[in-house]
């Protein structure tokens, strides 16, 4: 279970995230959607403390962190409890696809080398690049370097993979071979936590959706429920926006 309570962020006197309430049950992939500048992108390095928050409490399990005060050892507990699928994939340049996968398990996890390399092995061959994994990211399209960074965060066996826009970077071929996977990872129970502008994908694969605007949780509910009777005229606003022919159940 994945809890956020009264999260408050600020950049200055830009007040950015405003007393967030979040809900994550396990094996839920709940879909964060919102137009650009909303603070989608925050909410989750918040969550994954890559940004410090001025309040609010996370809890990760039984494991609840006060994000007006903790510590290194504290960032390092809970981060080992989350992955993060970034828009830029984030790779190592000067390390192969294979070795991109296995570092977090032989530096965070302290797995064996050759216990490391085969569960890296498995997981590149899971996403569909067992061919892959001697090629450095210079050499792999966008959605195969998306493909890898997925392979790695689920390779850490986290409670909850944050996933930032992770299709945004690619060109519109690409697309689809990213989603499908993210699909098949979301089939096996994964918890997750989607940051997305890919209506088509939330609606097929999300449990529920977050409709944030302007730093504040403007609507959220049940995926069906959410698609077919919003209830505030913004968030039919916004879908209507993505596609003009939606019509909902009112």
């Amino acid at each position: 279970m994945i809890s956020i309570r009264s999260l408050n962020k600020s950049y200055g006197d830009n007040h950015v995230l405003h007393d967030i309430n979040l809900d994550v049950a396990p094996g839920a992939v709940v879909v964060i959607i919102g137009p650009s500048g909303s603070g989608k992108s925050t909410l989750l390095r918040c969550i994954n403390l890559l940004e410090r928050s001025q309040s609010g409490f996370i809890t990760v399990d039984d494991e609840t962190l006060d994000c007006r005060h903790y510590t290194k050892k504290d960032t390092y507990r809970l981060r080992r409890k989350t992955s993060m699928v970034f828009q830029g994939y984030n790779l190592f340049l000067h390390k192969t696809a294979l070795a991109n996968v296995e570092e977090g398990l032989l530096v965070v996890r302290k797995m064996p080398r050759r216990k490391a390399r085969e569960l890296a092995r498995y997981h590149l061959e899971k996403v569909g690049l067992g061919d892959k994994m001697s090629a450095y990211p210079s050499s792999l399209s966008g959605g195969q370097q998306q493909r890898v960074a997925i392979a790695r965060a689920v390779a850490m066996n986290p409670r909850v993979i944050l996933f930032d826009e992770p299709t945004s970077a690619l060109d519109p071929e690409l697309v689809q071979e990213v989603l499908g996977t993210m699909r098949k990872v979301a089939a096996e129970g994964n918890t997750m936590i989607v940051v997305t502008h890919e209506l088509a994908f939330a609606r097929e694969v999300g449990t529920s959706v977050v409709f944030l605007e302007k730093g504040r949780i403007l609507e959220e509910g049940p995926t069906k429920e959410f698609f077919s009777h919003p209830k505030k005229e913004r968030t039919r606003q916004f879908l209507q926006q993505f596609s003009p022919d939606y019509s909902f159940q009112i």
